[in-house]
């Protein structure tokens, strides 16, 4: 940094202040992070694409209404502030007056409303369920915009997080296509090139309002097989690989010039039960299942500390975790004896798994169904690829026992309760007027206190019944390579490189 003695010319303050930040943007960008993923984006359109590798780069180029912080709390983005009626149906935005898109356009009013009426009307794009609750968009200035719900909705204002805002007079003029394979966006990213399924290079926006990113270059590169991005990672082709699996953790954590970074995650490994499937209909019989499962021993010895046992579907970084509700403790004795008192026969059980969800699914679903055989019940397994077994939990037609997994994206249990708790719209098989009740309660209203106050009731009731089993909250493992000096990874998964640095070279 050049001192201000040094400055001989008399200059404004206006200049100065822009000198300096000249000099700082020259002296920040520098390095560059070569990251690995699983699979090349599909279209760089975010209004087209939600997949989570593609959230990586959308996350980076484009930016949304508000954002979710990195310890969950729901931030001003591109809004700088909002209100919200007391029944959660009209969301006002505010934005702020600095974002300027990749072209140097400012971002307004009417670029926020065209991207979600293009959703909105478009059915059949991935990102309009998000966006149901909406009846009406509405324009009040250049800097305001009204959302009018046609339902309370509590959680609107973490729902626009997943909705990135394009410009509409470059989209209009571009066409669909060409914007598709050479975005603008307003994020600290701009994208230089893509060569599909080789590499998307971003590039450092200098101009970014929020000020310039430190990286001078983001590179995401696909590599399906996991062996190969490890070895990429170990011989510095590759800086960053997320979401590594127990055994490549070992393997890495002792090679020179390589971190392991982890962070417990917004993902919840759970057993849940069919009722209608014979011995699962009794409750004392599932209480007997979740007493018999050893989650301590699958963290510690399984998962080499990738997971930590949990007592509810969301993650403590969620909102609607409650620390009060713990992990049901290992106690075989006990299982025993609820199986006695249930009268169990020893009819099998059937076990539903998918066996590539999640690291070590297998593994995990085998252990569960040894510590059931130990008390006493008979398990007959029934390992599926998801892709045969998604469908299955979408639709409701799983038989017995079952394994799954939720992440939660806008950080939010809400979305927990409609796809496990909720009638009108639940994945799950457990229904009641008063669970009903209690998720309709958290989600009309804006007070927290009693949105949380719901959802543990909630929780409550769930393990009083013995309608789920929570097992684990996944803990998440990143390699990381030495000359990446500022990165943290996220609850979410999300790869934000807005304050990343680095030394790399490539």
């Amino acid at each position: 940094m050049i001192p201000l003695k040094a400055i001989k010319a008399p200059l404004t303050v206006a200049a100065i202040a822009l000198s300096l930040a000249a000099i700082d943007r020259a002296e920040a960008a520098e390095g560059s992070i070569y990251v690995a993923q699983s699979v090349d984006p599909a279209t760089l359109d975010p209004m087209q694409n939600i997949a989570a590798q593609s959230l990586n780069v959308f996350q980076n180029v484009f930016e949304q209404l508000t954002r979710i912080g990195t310890d969950g709390s729901l931030e001003p983005l591109l809004a700088e502030s909002w209100d919200v009626n007391d029944d959660a149906t009209v969301w006002t935005f505010k934005l702020n007056t600095g974002s300027t898109f990749h072209n140097g356009e400012p971002v307004t009013a009417d670029d926020i409303i065209y991207t979600y009426e293009t959703i909105i009307n478009n059915p059949g794009a991935p990102a309009a369920g998000y966006l149901k609750a909406v009846d009406k968009v509405e324009k009040i200035d250049d800097t305001t915009i009204r959302f009018t719900l046609n339902q309370p909705y509590a959680i609107f204002g973490r729902q626009v997080s997943l909705i990135f805002i394009v410009p509409k007079k470059a989209y209009e003029e571009m066409g669909p296509e060409a914007f598709s394979t050479k975005p603008i966006g307003s994020g600290p990213f701009k994208v230089e090139e893509w060569v599909k399924d080789d590499h998307i290079t971003l590039t450092a926006n200098e101009d970014y309002w929020k000020g310039a990113p430190k990286v001078a270059e983001v590179q995401f590169i696909p590599m399906p097989s996991e062996p190969a991005r490890a070895a990429a990672l170990a011989s510095g082709e590759i800086d960053i690989v997320p979401l590594l699996p127990p055994p490549l953790v070992d393997s890495l954590s002792s090679q020179s010039g390589i971190k392991i970074d982890k962070v417990e995650s917004n993902r919840v490994v759970f057993a849940g039960y069919v009722p209608d499937d014979g011995p699962l209909g009794n409750e004392k019989i599932r209480k007997a299942i979740d007493y018999s499962i050893d989650r301590k021993a699958i963290t510690e010895r399984l998962l080499r500390g990738l997971g930590n046992p949990i007592g509810q579907i969301a993650p403590p970084v969620t909102f609607g975790y409650d620390p009060s509700v713990e992990p049901t403790p290992y106690d075989p004795e006990k299982a025993k004896a609820l199986l006695a008192e249930a009268g169990y026969d020893g009819t099998p059980i059937k076990y539903m798994f998918p066996t590539n969800r999640w690291a070590f699914a297998t593994q995990s679903a085998q252990a569960i169904a040894g510590y059931m055989q130990q008390a006493g019940i008979n398990v007959e397994m029934e390992p599926m690829d998801y892709a045969a077994y998604l469908p299955m939990w979408i639709n409701n037609t799983l038989e017995g026992m079952y394994m799954f997994s939720l992440g939660i994206s806008i950080l939010d249990a809400d979305l927990i309760l409609g796809l496990e708790y909720e009638s009108e719209k639940s994945h799950g098989y457990w229904f009641s007027d008063e669970l009903d009740a209690l998720a309709k309660e958290q989600r009309a209203t804006a007070d927290q206190e009693k949105r949380q106050a719901a959802i543990s009731k909630i929780w409550q009731i769930s393990n009083e019944k013995a309608l789920f089993s929570p097992i684990y909250v996944e803990v998440q493992a990143y390699g990381v390579r030495d000359c990446v000096t500022a990165w943290e990874p996220r609850a979410d998964e999300r790869l934000n490189f807005a304050e990343a640095a680095a030394t790399c070279e490539h």
